[in-house]
């Protein structure tokens, strides 16, 4: 998760909320190996259809799902565990109808809670109940400022107009509320304007999440932008930020955007250094390092995009067990955490510490897991520059020719 704003005009809002003033005051990492954050993917059922659901939601009756008992027990785990923060998602968590007794269970515990949702189902009495329960945060998705385009998207019209109610709701009642965007070739050329969105709505963050082709994203690859889109876009995104620094403006599972963001916002090669060490604390791939996935029947992913690789299942083993001795693709996760990618190009790279690329997106689209990320916006940046079409500093250029120099294969 890279912080566009942090890195643009400094500082940073709802993030530091979300971690607390403990992570402010000290120099430990948010989240680690020993207490690793959760994406919790509560429920195979949805009431929208995504075209890049990652999970494969499904309208109606669900599959195997964990029940009350056995999910109560994994929010024990997760207290055990020590994890900072329980990210509950779907499918759409508010579907399930116990959802109200696992997170009090969690927020017992004292358990810090986010809620990823599509917003629909936020009516004012469901905000209310969540910010009694501590919900500190609401991630609801907009995928475009254009209401056509984003019902399109999530396959159900008018899912524009009810997630917008859910966004004024959940303010209204004092839960701060960001908004998550899904980057594909249908919204990015008006993707950005949802920062615009935002400030008017008056909430605090959007996190431009870059495709993974996992689930139903596996089937519409020929929507991921390529590298030179994303490049362009980040370059609007940049701008925007400058334009409105109240509201905290991320990209997610692209972590090449930090090294690009940190060399086209530094104005030499010191602050660009300065930067990458802001990057070296919020990038990277955090998969089975720092972050796992639990999903609705109770298997374990090193992420959620991960999902055909679990390291256990919940109900056959205790889940500090599984994340701390995963007895299930075990090599995987230790590559992983050992930052260990072989003879990859990204390991090549003068800057890999700071990035690592997206793992999944690696294996789908170029058949090996370790390989170079395909949509290294560094490498695009290289490209751009060398065919005249973007502008560096002589300062600039040698950040690029290092990287072009040591990663071969450049076009």
């Amino acid at each position: 998760m890279i912080n566009i704003t942090n890195l643009v005009v400094g500082g940073g809002t709802v993030s530091l909320s979300i971690k607390g003033h403990d992570y402010v005051r000290s120099d430990k990492e948010f989240t680690d190996i020993s207490r690793p954050l959760i994406f919790w993917n509560i429920t195979y059922r949805c009431n929208l259809r995504c075209i890049h659901c990652y999970i494969n939601a499904v309208q109606g009756l669900s599959r195997d799902e964990l029940s009350t008992e056995e999910a109560l027990r994994v929010v024990d785990d997760a207290h055990e565990l020590r994890t900072p923060l329980l990210i509950i998602s779907g499918g759409e968590p508010l579907i399930r109808e116990d959802i109200l007794d696992i997170m009090r269970r969690a927020h017992e515990y004292g358990i810090k809670i986010s809620l990823s949702t599509n917003g629909t189902l936020i009516s004012r009495d469901w905000a209310i109940k969540l910010r009694e329960l501590g919900v500190q945060y609401i991630g609801i998705s907009i995928d475009s400022p254009i209401p056509d385009v984003h019902d399109k998207i999530r396959g159900v019209p008018g899912a524009w107009d009810l997630a917008i109610r859910g966004i004024r709701n959940a303010m209204e009642v004092g839960i701060p509320v960001g908004i998550r965007t899904t980057i594909t070739k249908l919204n990015i050329d008006h993707a950005h304007e949802v920062v615009e969105l935002a400030h008017k709505l008056g909430v605090s963050r959007v996190a431009f999440y870059h495709l993974v082709p996992s689930g139903r994203g596996r089937g519409i690859i020929n929507l991921i932008p390529t590298p030179e889109q994303l490049l362009r876009f980040l370059i609007r995104l940049i701008d925007t930020a400058k334009k409105y620094p109240d509201v905290e403006v991320l990209t997610v599972d692209n972590p090449s955007d930090g090294i690009v963001t940190a060399l086209l916002t530094s104005n030499e090669e010191g602050e660009f250094m300065d930067k990458l060490r802001l990057v070296n604390k919020m990038g990277a791939c955090s998969a089975g390092r720092k972050v796992m996935s639990i999903y609705p029947n109770g298997d374990v992913y090193p992420c959620q995009f991960f999902n055909d690789k679990p390291i256990g299942n919940v109900r056959r083993e205790r889940l500090t067990e599984i994340w701390l001795r995963p007895r299930l693709n075990s090599e995987l996760v230790i590559r992983l955490r050992g930052r260990d990618y072989g003879a990859s190009i990204c390991m090549r790279c003068p800057y890999f510490k700071y990035c690592g690329g997206c793992r999944v997106r690696a294996e789908v689209l170029n058949g090996d897991v370790w390989s170079m990320d395909p949509l290294c916006t560094l490498k695009a940046l290289a490209n751009l520059w060398r065919s005249g079409q973007v502008n560096l500093s002589p300062w600039q250029v040698k950040v690029v020719k290092e990287f072009e120099s040591a990663v071969p294969g450049m076009d």
